[in-house]
């Protein structure tokens, strides 16, 4: 079976769908082009948030990252959420490992499954995504953990799966908001 959504996506060279055009869900969701790159240089977006509240991609293979550049239009909090994709009932998903960044990579927060932050009106921070694997800053140091541990730098890179076995996980990343009153 055909489903829509993907097919008019797909047609539409794999970014967002605009409220307008998906009149079936309430949602717009930004889809992963191809594989979203692993550095700030290579991020995939801009995801301008509220207007989308979900991301889906793919990780490929155990060392895969992805890296979503998620931009706020005014102040609130989000919230980023490894949401129950109705494909597969497996839990594993809930496992996913999910960062926040400031433009210049310095690390912000780090959770498994899910993850919020304070958003300014207009600031750009980036999403990263991960299968367990945890950010390195340019002395080879983990930047940040879910489990609490955070050093000083910027990121440079992820640090390497042990053993590599072919693995595909499909995602969605759900994005709730709260909208902070302005003083």
């Amino acid at each position: 079976m055909i489903n829509f959504k993907s097919l008019l996506t797909t047609l539409m060279g794999g970014k967002s769908l605009p409220r307008g055009l998906d009149n079936t869900a309430s949602e717009s969701t930004f889809i992963e082009d191809d594989d979203a790159g692993q550095l700030i240089s290579s991020a995939q977006g801009p995801i301008v948030v509220p207007a989308i509240n979900t991301i889906e991609g793919s990780l490929f293979n155990p060392s895969d990252i992805d890296l979503y550049q998620i931009e706020s239009e005014r102040q609130a909090f989000l919230k980023f959420s490894v949401a129950q994709n109705p494909l597969f009932s497996v839990s594993f998903l809930s496992s996913l490992s999910l960062f926040l960044f400031d433009e210049t990579g310095q690390g912000l927060a780090a959770g498994i499954g899910e993850i919020g932050f304070n958003f300014s009106e207009n600031q750009t921070l980036y999403l990263g995504i991960s299968d367990g694997l945890n950010p390195l800053n340019s002395d080879g140091e983990v930047l940040l953990s879910p489990e609490g541990e955070v050093n000083t730098g910027t990121l440079a890179g992820w640090q390497e799966p042990g053993i590599v076995i072919p693995l595909f996980i499909h995602y969605r990343i759900a994005i709730a908001i709260e909208i902070q009153p302005v003083d």
